[in-house]
Parts: C-alpha cells; structure tokens; sequence
C-alpha cells in the first residue's frame, strides 16, 4: 500500500484507494499530498480541502483506471 501512496505523492497522480470515511467503505479517486507512519493527506475525489486519514482507514489502492505506473 505505501508502494501507491509514494507513487502518487512523488508523481502527483491520482490512485484507486478504498478507505473508511464517515464510517462507511468507499472507493475513491485520490492524490497524495503527504503521509508519514501514521495518517496521508489526501485530496478525495473532487474535494477541494485535503483530507488528514490514519493509514488504518486505507484498506487497499491501486493504480487509477488507464494509468500502468509506468512513467
């Protein structure tokens, strides 16, 4: 999972992550724009204010649809 979150943090490019919010599973586009050991700063689907997630929130990611990860 740090694998995705480095990829978009250092590429600036979305990611397909499942994360817990407002305590339901949702799958969404995001953008890292920072993370350490304990939480990621994301960018959630279209929201305009960057979002503070523990990383136990993020249950999985992967590339976002068409992107290979190859540069």
């Amino acid at each position: 999972m740090k694998r995705f979150l480095r990829y978009s943090l250092e590429h600036g490019r979305r990611i397909r992550a499942m994360l817990m919010l407002d305590g339901a599973i949702k799958q969404q586009p995001v953008t890292v724009l920072a993370f350490d050991e304990d939480t990621a700063t994301l960018l959630i689907g279209q929201r305009k204010k960057p979002v503070d997630v523990p990383l136990g929130d993020i249950l999985s990611c992967d590339y976002a649809r068409g992107d290979t990860g190859e540069d």
